[in-house]
C-alpha cells in the first residue's frame, strides 16, 4: 500500500490553492487597454480593492515609486515616444497575495511618413495581355502587424494585403505588389493604393489612412470595331449618295483604309470623324466596301455590303392602259406580266 498518495494529494490541494490565490489580483487598470498616436499625451488609472502596503507604477517613462497611503495611482506620459513601453502597475500586501501587478495594454501607432504607388521595372504604356507588377512603397509605419494595404482600381477595392504575423513594434517599410494583366478596359484607368492601420475597437472611430497618388494606366492594344463586322446598308430606288460610316477604338489610335468594289474607281475621298471615318457613296454603286481599321498591334475589318433596291413593273387594273413601277419585292417581270390594253 503506497502511504505517500494522500501526502502527494494534500501537497498537490495545498499549491493549487496557493495558485489560485495567486492569480487573484485585486489590480485594476482604468482604461485596461490604450492606443495613442506616437508623441501624444497618455494616462491610465490603476486602483486597489484592498488595503494596500504601497502601491507604484514601472514604467521605462513616467514610472512612480512605490507609494503608501492611496488606493489609485494615475500613470501619465505627455508626449509618448517609447516604442518598447509596457508600465506595470504593482501593490503590496498583508496577506496572500503579499505582492501582484498588472501590466496596461498599450498600442503605439505611428502614421506613414508616404504611401506611393508604381510598375516594378517598367514606364510608360502597357500592353494588352502582358503582366505587370504594380508595388505600394509605405514608409516608416507602426505597428506594422496593424497594417492593411488596401488596392483600388478605379475607385473599387480589389485587393487587400496583411502583415499579422509581423510584430515589429518600432517603424518600417513595407512594399507589398500586386501583379496585373490589363486589356483595354483598363486603357486611363487610375489605380491607387492606401495604408490603413486598423487599430480595434479601442482605437480612433475611423481607422487611419493614407492614400497614394493614382497611377493612370495606359495600355495599348488592337483596333476593336464600335460596330458588327459586317453590316448589310439596302438603298432605296432613287437614293442618290449614302454614306457609309466606320469607327473603331484602339491605342494607338487606328488609321483607317478603304477598299472598294470592282469597277468602281478609287478616287474616292472618305471623310475623317473623331473616332472613325466616312465614306460619301454619289451615285451609290452596289458592292463590298471594306474598312480597315490599323495600328501596330493589329487590323480591325468591316464590311458594308451595299444594295440597290430594284424595281419592277407590274400591271395596273384591266381598265388600266400602262404599267406602273414598284419597288421589289414584287413579281418578276420575267412572269409575263404586262399592261394589257383595253
Amino acid at each position: 500500500m503506497d502511504w505517500t498518495a494522500p501526502r502527494h494529494c494534500a501537497f498537490m490541494a495545498l499549491c493549487l490553492l496557493r495558485t489560485a490565490a495567486a492569480a487573484f489580483c485585486p489590480i485594476e487598470i482604468n482604461p485596461e487597454r490604450v492606443v495613442v498616436k506616437y508623441g501624444d499625451p497618455v494616462s491610465a488609472n490603476c486602483t486597489v480593492t484592498r488595503t494596500t502596503r504601497g502601491m507604484g507604477w514601472e514604467a521605462s517613462v513616467g514610472s512612480i515609486d512605490m507609494q503608501t497611503g492611496p488606493q489609485s495611482l494615475v500613470w501619465s506620459v505627455s508626449n509618448l515616444t517609447d516604442w518598447a513601453v509596457e508600465p506595470k502597475c504593482y501593490a503590496n500586501f498583508d496577506t496572500e497575495p503579499k505582492q501582484c501587478l498588472k501590466k496596461l495594454n498599450i498600442l503605439l501607432y505611428k502614421y506613414p511618413d508616404r504611401v506611393s504607388i508604381s510598375s516594378v521595372g517598367h514606364t510608360g504604356p502597357m500592353e494588352e495581355g502582358r503582366q505587370y507588377l504594380l508595388q505600394c512603397d509605405v514608409q516608416s509605419i507602426a505597428p506594422v502587424q496593424y497594417l492593411s494595404v488596401n488596392w483600388y482600381r478605379g475607385g473599387a477595392l480589389i485587393h487587400t494585403e496583411t502583415f499579422t504575423r509581423n510584430t515589429t513594434r518600432t517603424p518600417v517599410n513595407v512594399s507589398p505588389t500586386l501583379p496585373i494583366t490589363p486589356n483595354r478596359t483598363d486603357d486611363r484607368v487610375l489605380y491607387m493604393c492606401e495604408a490603413e492601420l486598423r487599430l480595434g475597437p479601442e482605437g480612433l472611430q475611423a481607422n487611419p489612412v493614407m492614400k497614394s497618388e493614382p497611377l493612370n494606366i495606359t495600355v495599348l492594344y488592337e483596333p476593336v470595331l464600335k460596330d458588327p463586322h459586317v453590316e448589310h446598308v439596302l438603298v432605296k430606288h432613287g437614293v442618290e449618295d449614302e454614306y457609309l460610316t466606320c469607327s473603331a477604338s484602339g491605342n494607338p489610335a487606328p488609321r483607317y483604309e478603304w477598299k472598294f468594289p470592282p469597277g468602281l474607281p478609287n478616287d474616292q475621298q472618305p471623310q475623317s470623324e473623331e473616332g472613325g471615318t466616312r465614306l460619301h457613296l454619289s451615285p451609290v454603286f452596289p458592292g463590298e466596301y471594306v474598312c480597315n481599321a490599323t495600328n501596330s498591334y493589329g487590323t480591325a475589318s468591316k464590311t458594308f455590303v451595299v444594295s440597290v433596291e430594284e424595281v419592277c413593273l407590274i400591271a395596273r387594273p384591266l381598265s388600266v392602259t400602262t404599267a406602273t413601277s414598284l419597288p421589289c419585292p414584287c413579281l418578276p417581270c420575267s412572269a409575263g406580266i404586262r399592261p394589257t390594253p383595253d
